[in-house]
């Protein structure tokens, strides 16, 4: 897949306002300077594209139009409800073991939604957003040269997404500290990704809304013109013990799988046999 955002706009999209953003390393999704590996010398790139759905390497990206926050608070708190939008909020306190000593917080969600009825928070729920790393080499180089020549050098421009690292090595981790959590407090929690991204995960069996513990968001990024913009959801209620036992890494064989690997491998040449100890009485 070749690079198909920089700097908030499609790499076809030449307008003044892109060629701006460009010049300024501003992100046009967050309204502000991109920050992407560095505050003085960000990676502006936002995206991968087939050529016609694209690929969200910066969980920024998911911030277009503010829709995944109205779309995740109107399934949490109904129509016309109002919220606020905390970014980076911890969850978990571990107490401090020096007597005096201040609790630490970990457990960090992305976002809490908060619902405000007459300048009160009465309800909250959790979104956590994922984008996708690439695999290969650094990607800097073909960023500059599309800076430089207001196109891609194709050659250094493709780069596959890795999908299974991203889900197994980034994301289960984070929902195994935090969905739980939510779980028992009996409150939302939304998983944000793009489609194709979605796509990618092993299957897993849906729920009901009512009987959702973990709600998926995949929105299709689709090529509209020279830019690509963020599209109506699939939205994928879950219970986080289906979604977590489909998401293990690989599935245990049988134990006689086992007996048997290792018998091999005893009798097998002298060069790979393991070493034979004994305990002492």
């Amino acid at each position: 897949m070749l690079i198909s955002e920089v700097f908030g706009h499609g790499v076809e999209d030449l307008t003044d306002d892109a060629q701006s953003d460009r010049r300024h390393k501003n992100c046009r999704f967050r309204g502000s300077a991109c920050t992407k590996s560095s505050t003085t010398d960000p990676i502006g790139i936002c995206s991968l594209s087939d050529g016609v759905e694209a690929a969200s390497l910066c969980p920024f990206r998911f911030l277009e139009s503010d829709r995944i926050f109205t779309d995740a608070a109107r399934l949490s708190f109904g129509p016309d409800a109002s919220f606020g939008v905390f970014p980076e909020v911890r969850i978990l306190k571990i107490p401090s073991d020096q007597e005096g000593g201040r609790d630490r917080k970990i457990g960090k969600v992305d976002y809490i939604l908060g619902r405000v009825e007459s300048g009160e928070i009465t309800d909250f729920a959790a979104v956590e957003v994922q984008a996708v790393y690439f695999s290969g080499r650094e990607i800097r180089t073909a960023m500059n040269y599309f800076l430089a020549h207001g196109a891609l050098d194709i050659e250094s421009s493709d780069r596959r997404p890795d999908f299974r690292s991203s889900a197994q090595k980034r994301l289960i981790p984070q929902l195994q500290l935090k969905v739980p959590v939510f779980r028992r407090w009996g409150k939302k929690f939304f998983v944000v990704v793009d489609t194709q991204f979605f796509r990618s995960l092993p299957s897993f069996s849906s729920t009901t809304q009512a009987n959702s513990e973990l709600t998926w968001l995949s929105y299709p990024l689709k090529k509209t013109g020279s830019n690509y913009t963020i599209q109506e959801p699939m939205i994928v209620y879950s219970e986080w013990d289906e979604v977590q036992n489909s998401l293990r890494e690989g599935s245990p064989p049988e134990p006689s799988e086992i007996v048997h690997e290792l018998q091999t491998k005893l009798t097998g040449p002298q060069r790979t046999r393991p070493r034979i100890l004994r305990v002492n009485r």
